[in-house]
């Protein structure tokens, strides 16, 4: 599938797993679930790390694409009402999902309930309205997110510790912000974002987002296309 290998998604990939080796050493203790899995790609990667991992979305048919293709412990979201007992997992992952939610309020209040004590929850969402474009459009999203009105929204909902923000694809920042205000001036329609790619871009643009991705294990950035947060509940 050509898109698991966009270089978005390829850098993503490695991103969430760096944030979890560096608050887990131990993945077959380490009990997952990915928010908003959809047909659990993602799962299905991060069982192959050897995580304990479970996903969940509210769309039916992705869930059942999933089952289709073998991946394990998926199921489906009913009434924003997780189906686990409270403080059941080490870490909950929210990947560009929060964005999908008209109220996000309750869904983080219930993520909280499932996080054990001193639990991790990852989020990483869309960054700045200014940036909105076709992805948000065919994405469905409610909002782009600053760092600040994301950690206000968590903040109002549960009680979490912050231990790491940061912006991030901010390297290419520029170039992706010039193409979508482009974009909306000339009003070029475009299917998605994912469709501007050929070979040479997507190595170029997978070598340099791979190397802010080294950079972000050690530093935070102050400006970037998305926004990642990492809490963990007192």
């Amino acid at each position: 599938d050509s898109q698991d290998e966009h270089w978005w998604l390829a850098v993503r990939r490695k991103i969430i797993k760096d944030l979890l080796s560096d608050n887990f050493s131990q993945p077959s203790a380490t009990k997952i679930l990915d928010f908003g899995s959809s047909s659990g790609e993602f799962v299905h990667y991060l069982q192959k790390l050897h995580y304990d991992v479970s996903g969940c979305d509210v769309s039916e048919d992705a869930i059942k694409r999933g089952q289709q293709k073998g991946v394990m412990n998926l199921s489906v979201l009913k009434d924003g009402h997780l189906d686990f007992p409270s403080d059941s997992f080490d870490a909950v992952l929210a990947l560009d999902v929060l964005e999908h939610i008209e109220h996000e309020r309750p869904a983080i209040q219930e993520i909280h309930r499932v996080l054990k004590k001193n639990g991790i929850f990852i989020i990483f969402v869309p960054a700045f309205k200014f940036m909105w474009g076709i992805q948000d459009e065919i994405s469905h999203h409610y909002r782009r997110y600053t760092l600040h009105s994301l950690l206000m929204t968590v903040q109002k909902s549960a009680h979490f510790e912050v231990i790491k923000k940061s912006y991030f694809n901010t390297f290419l920042f520029l170039p992706i912000a010039f193409v979508r205000l482009l974009s909306k001036t000339l009003n070029i329609n475009r299917e998605s974002d994912l469709e501007i790619n050929n070979r040479f871009l997507n190595y170029l643009f997978f070598h340099i987002f791979n190397f802010e991705r080294k950079l972000l294990r050690h530093l935070s950035f102050p400006f970037g296309v998305s926004a990642l947060l990492v809490l963990k509940k007192k």
